[in-house]
């Protein structure tokens, strides 16, 4: 099986020079065998490199082992019901990334059911739950401004995003904003429409500038387009954006309030009036996992410190608890740098070979954890969907990895099914990657990356 390592290593010559490659690939199994921790193949597996979106795998892991499949994320009502009143009237936030508006309104519906017509007082939004800061030591600041960045703040709703588009037709000088009219929300576009030739000329392109209250500027420059461009604003400050839209469905309730919106972080000790439970664990590591959804693994990853140390949880037990839960699975973190649970923060560091250790646990320990059916199939569903250099007949179905990528690399963790019907355990780290500007004299062909992986894969598939 070794006689290929060096053809492996030799394909490093189609990255650009200076790009770093860091593998493991394990001994082949199939169906009716169990991994070993035998290795085929490796190079630089012990430089720590930055794991983007893998870390997620580390997340989940923890998740799985100690918050366990059935877990759920509680948000709940409190007060003292008097009459067809309430007072002392308190939403109780504890992450959970999947609630809704309509789940806001549904919660509302219960409320006025019980008779409830007025709400005497004020409101308080408790996020006790967690404390700190909202996003990761080491997340690019420029990034907050888009929803894949969104902050891991007690208070959730719609995913602390807002979808809108920029209409930015021929006929325009400026580009227009649209988002819907319940979106409280405010956005103005100085957005100059000009040719590529211009954009170049100046050095321009498309910025966002956030204000106080959730006040955007879009400013810059974009090419014209009949297609409008998508896209996505990270709630700038998800409790006013939260009492904006309780307000509003107070009103749609026909629930009267006349009291203030305030904000509170010193633990809930009235009765609960009423409670809101997501949907199981399971399903929201199966969305973190195939999607790379960042808001879900940074919420996680502070709910685990939470209920491991049993106090607000925050980055930094969220870290030590991941350490220590994975440590007592004979899983060694002690020479990685862990930051968040997400991947966004350039903080994080990890080896290839402790990446392949806590591959090769999830792999033995499949049929309890059942997370390998979560991660991404190449070319089917997920972030694999449509990575390029995968998408060749012989890869489609037969790569289930969990991404990374951020700029200037690109990661992948997981198992390769080969032709002759094995199972090959993986874990490929390309950091350092940043590919030479397209001759414009030239045919557009695939970049030097996506001519990597695939010969990469393809060696794995027809090989082993």
């Amino acid at each position: 099986m070794t006689v290929h390592a060096d053809e492996l290593a030799s394909l490093q010559s189609l990255l650009p020079s200076g790009t770093n490659v860091a593998y493991m690939i394990g001994q082949p199994f199939s169906a009716t065998e169990e991994i070993t921790n035998d290795i085929i193949s490796q190079q630089n597996t012990e430089l720590l490199l930055t794991p983007a979106s893998t870390q997620k795998l580390l997340t989940a892991l923890t998740a799985k082992i100690y918050l366990t499949d059935k877990y759920t994320f509680n948000t709940s009502l409190h007060g003292n019901i008097k009459q067809q009143s309430i007072s002392d009237t308190e939403f109780n936030f504890t992450g959970d990334p999947t609630f809704t508006r309509d789940d806001l309104r549904g919660m509302l519906k219960q409320l006025k059911a019980k008779g409830i017509t007025r709400i005497n007082g004020d409101i308080s939004l408790n996020q006790s739950r967690f404390n700190g800061y909202n996003w990761g030591n080491g997340q690019v600041w420029n990034d907050q401004a888009v929803c894949y960045a969104t902050q891991a703040s007690a208070l959730v709703i719609n995913g602390n995003c807002v979808l809108g588009n920029l209409k930015r037709s021929a006929d325009l000088e400026k580009a227009t904003i649209y988002i819907p009219d319940y979106e409280p929300l405010s956005l103005t576009s100085q957005v100059d429409i000009m040719t590529k030739e211009q954009q170049q000329a100046q050095f321009c392109d498309l910025e966002v500038t956030r204000h106080p209250d959730n006040n955007y500027t879009l400013f810059g420059c974009i090419t014209p387009s009949k297609r409008n461009l998508p896209l996505s604003f990270a709630i700038s400050e998800p409790t006013t954006y939260f009492s904006a839209v309780l307000k509003a469905e107070l009103s749609h309730a026909k629930i009267k309030f006349t009291g203030d919106i305030v904000e509170n972080q010193k633990t809930v000790k009235s009765a609960i009036v009423l409670n809101h439970k997501s949907v199981p664990l399971a399903a929201i590591i199966t969305e973190m996992m195939k999607e790379s959804d960042n808001l879900i693994a940074d919420i996680l990853f502070k709910t685990i410190g939470a209920e491991y140390f049993q106090q607000a949880g925050n980055y930094r037990n969220g870290a030590k608890a991941m350490l220590e839960i994975l440590a007592d699975k004979g899983i060694s973190l002690n020479s990685s740098l862990i930051a968040d649970g997400s991947g966004l923060s350039r903080h994080n560091l990890i080896s290839a070979e402790t990446m392949f250790s806590v591959l090769t646990y999830t792999i033995k320990h499949d049929d309890a954890l059942q997370l390998l059916a979560a991660m991404p199939i190449a070319g089917v569903d997920g972030t694999l969907q449509y990575r390029r250099g995968l998408l060749t007949k012989q890869l489609t179905g037969n790569i289930v990895a969990k991404t990374g990528s951020l700029k200037g690399l690109s990661n992948l963790v997981g198992i390769v099914k080969t032709q002759k019907n094995h199972r090959v355990p993986f874990v490929l780290m390309v950091s350092g990657y940043n590919p030479l500007p397209n001759d414009a004299d030239q045919p557009r062909k695939a970049s030097a990356l996506t001519q990597y992986s695939a010969a990469f894969f393809n060696m794995l598939v027809t090989e082993y």
